[in-house]
């Protein structure tokens, strides 16, 4: 694996030492990695493992879906919030393939500067994202995340609730059909174009896949 790029990627639950029912919701934490590990088994090498109590890592194939899983671990794991370092890059170790614990390299490197780099800049509270190559595109790819986190930020409760019910029919792609999720939602097609437009969820997932894409290219893939 020295000479492949592969995603590293580590997240932090937000302020973890401020929640009052911190052990329920590591509980409710591994209960969404394992099914994420399931979920999206093909396109991971080392499972996402909780490393330090509230934060947690995994080693990917670069691939379309990282940041639909991303998305998904964050509804999940809501109202906390999460925060996440991609780093791509090579591993100059063993990989334990069950666990993504001892492995080591550039790419955990990059993904832990990545997350330092949420922590200390995180433009106002709303970016939450952050990814390194040490390429000459991780400036426009993190510019294209900020953008998107602050999309996000802003969105109402029924605006997010968009996304959601996406991510639960595993359609995380602006061409969804508007008129079947106006049904599951149980509202007029008006009022759900409404909420399209003022959310601008559909420049959301497009970018969010675009960017995916990119990184996938980045690592060869």
């Amino acid at each position: 694996m020295e000479d492949e790029k592969l995603v590293a990627i580590i997240g932090d639950i937000i302020n973890s030492k401020k929640i009052e029912n911190r052990f329920e919701v590591q509980e409710q934490l591994k209960i969404i990695l394992k099914e994420v590990n399931c979920k999206y088994k093909e396109h991971i090498i080392s499972n996402w493992t909780i490393t330090l109590g509230d934060e947690f890592q995994v080693l990917m194939k670069p691939n379309l879906k990282i940041f639909e899983i991303l998305d998904f671990i964050s509804y999940k794991m809501s109202p906390n919030e999460i925060r996440y370092g991609i780093g791509l890059g090579s591993i100059k170790t063993n990989i334990n393939y069950d666990k993504s614990i001892g492995a080591d390299g550039p790419a955990y490197w990059n993904a832990r500067e990545a997350i330092e780099t949420v922590y200390n800049n995180n433009y106002y509270g709303t970016s939450k994202i952050f990814f390194l190559s040490k390429g000459n595109d991780d400036k426009i790819i993190n510019n294209l995340l900020a953008y998107t986190d602050w999309m996000k930020e802003s969105w109402t409760d029924s605006q997010r609730k968009i996304l959601h019910t996406l991510l639960d029919n595993n359609n995380y792609n602006e061409k969804f059909q508007q008129k079947t999720l106006a049904k599951q939602l149980k509202i007029s097609e008006s009022a759900m174009s409404r909420r399209i437009k003022s959310s601008g969820i559909k420049l959301y997932l497009s970018s969010r896949n675009n960017l995916a894409k990119k990184i996938k290219k980045m690592g060869g893939s």
